[in-house]
């Protein structure tokens, strides 16, 4: 599904560049940039709940009866990375094009311990996104050739399936017992978004410069299942079980960037 999405915004980029030289007759400058990029979820959504908890709080095996709905667990910044093109489209540089990937990896874990056991619970999924904006650079700062730049990003998020790994130890009084199982999660699937960012970027030494953004954006604006798994829906996005959930709620995230940046 990837592909195709890849495909389609480098034939959007190229027309785009191509109409824009046409109608200015300026010839189109290109930039690259690569480096950290993170996503944290900021709304009040299952995917940072705890993994699993029953009516008193406390962790069970995922495969107990128990009807409690299981939580992602990806709470905080998750780590990931992204590579960028730029397309100059006026000699000031002033507005831009901004097409790249980004790829997330979710991370969660929780543990209870307690004098007769412990458990484990660590629940993983990667996200590849696919992007597409429109950059206006406002201000420019004296100081290293800086430019403040705002935009406007059109997002396609692939969400790989996720995993569920859990250790179970028990203590016994003469013995410790151990199992362990891996619970494959929701299957992959693909979602549409968007996002405002805020960013910032000047001269290191050129042609290298360090681009640095935050945007927040949607992750699922477009494509969200809204049945509950009670009426045969996917349930809620990045949580890897689809036991007793509404239907699936928005998720907004922050990204910010840190990226060495080439001019072409």
């Amino acid at each position: 599904m990837i592909r195709p999405l890849v495909l389609s915004l480098l034939l959007c980029t190229t027309a785009i560049t191509a109409m824009a030289q046409s109608s200015t007759n300026t010839p189109i400058r290109f930039r690259v940039s690569g480096g950290l990029s993170t996503l944290w979820i900021t709304n009040d959504n299952p995917a940072v709940s705890r993994i699993v908890a029953n009516t008193e709080g406390e962790l069970v095996a995922p495969d107990n009866p128990d009807d409690t709905p299981i939580g992602a667990a990806f709470d905080g910044q998750q780590i990931g990375y992204g590579i960028r093109g730029y397309a100059d489209l006026d000699k000031q540089k002033r507005f831009r094009i901004p097409f790249g990937l980004d790829y997330h990896m979710l991370r969660g874990t929780q543990s209870v311990r307690s004098t007769s056991f412990t458990i484990l619970a660590q629940n993983s999924l990667n996200i590849t996104t696919a992007h597409l904006g429109f950059e206006y650079a406002f201000m420019e700062f004296p100081l290293a050739f800086a430019r403040a730049y705002v935009a406007a990003e059109l997002r396609g998020a692939f969400i790989g399936q996720s995993e569920l790994q859990v250790r179970w130890t028990t203590i016994l009084p003469d013995s410790i017992s151990r199992r362990e199982g891996v619970l494959p999660g929701k299957p992959s699937t693909f979602r549409l978004g968007g996002m405002a960012r805020l960013g910032i970027e000047g001269e290191l030494y050129y042609p290298v410069f360090l681009n640095t953004s935050i945007g927040y954006g949607v992750l699922n604006m477009v494509g969200r299942d809204s049945r509950s798994t009670a009426s045969g829906g996917r349930g809620e996005l990045l949580t890897p079980d689809n036991k007793n959930e509404a239907a699936e709620g928005y998720i907004h995230y922050v990204n910010f960037t840190f990226m060495i940046q080439v001019r072409l």
